[in-house]
């Protein structure tokens, strides 16, 4: 596997936060872009934020940044490190989980919910001024396309990019890829459970 490490500027006056990636395809756009397609080398984070008793709301990006320092305690806790970087949070350290942390996000009627993922696996939980958040893990990984501009830096591709079909290609096979990896561990799983 190789890595890739690169900066996205936030805002002029922030500094460049690095995030270290794995390079899952090289390939090139249909017109001719120098693409790699890139997953984070630690898993990706977000934070929910407990609405009633079975539901939660995605946290805005102003609280998120109010509740930091506690869901870094709360990781800190589970001997995990919270990774600050320009594209996405990550959590650094070991992670085990059961069926039990896996939730469906979707509502009882079977509907997708704006700004949430499908499914994703519970890291762990802490309470701030009356609410409850957890922090939470994508099942599906996070990927995205970087592009090589004029001087040879990596850039995210923006979204007209996005929609070009080499691109829309390469995460396909990308998504395909790791959905028979999944299921041939799911099998050897059954398999050697069954002996």
């Amino acid at each position: 596997m190789t890595m890739a490490g690169f900066s996205w500027p936030q805002t002029r006056e922030l500094p460049l936060f690095p995030l270290e990636c794995v390079i899952r395809r090289v390939f090139k756009s249909s017109r001719g872009d120098e693409c790699m397609l890139l997953c984070p080398v630690d898993m990706p984070v977000e934070i929910l934020k407990s609405i009633n008793i079975d539901g939660w709301s995605a946290v805005s990006d102003e609280e998120v940044e109010a509740i930091l320092p506690t869901a870094a305690y709360a990781l800190a806790k589970i001997h995990m490190h919270l990774v600050h970087s320009g594209f996405c949070y990550t959590a650094r350290g070991g992670f085990c989980f059961s069926e039990d942390n896996i939730f469906d996000f979707r509502t009882d009627d079977g509907q997708d919910i704006d700004g949430l993922p499908t499914e994703g696996i519970e890291i762990t939980c802490f309470h701030l001024d009356g609410a409850h958040y957890m922090i939470y893990t994508p099942s599906d990984p996070l990927l995205f396309v970087a592009v090589k501009d004029q001087n040879g830096m990596l850039q995210v591709a923006d979204d007209d990019l996005l929609e070009d079909p080499a691109i829309m290609s390469a995460i396909d096979e990308e998504t395909e890829f790791n959905a028979l990896v999944e299921e041939e561990a799911a099998l050897l799983e059954s398999l050697l459970g069954e002996r």
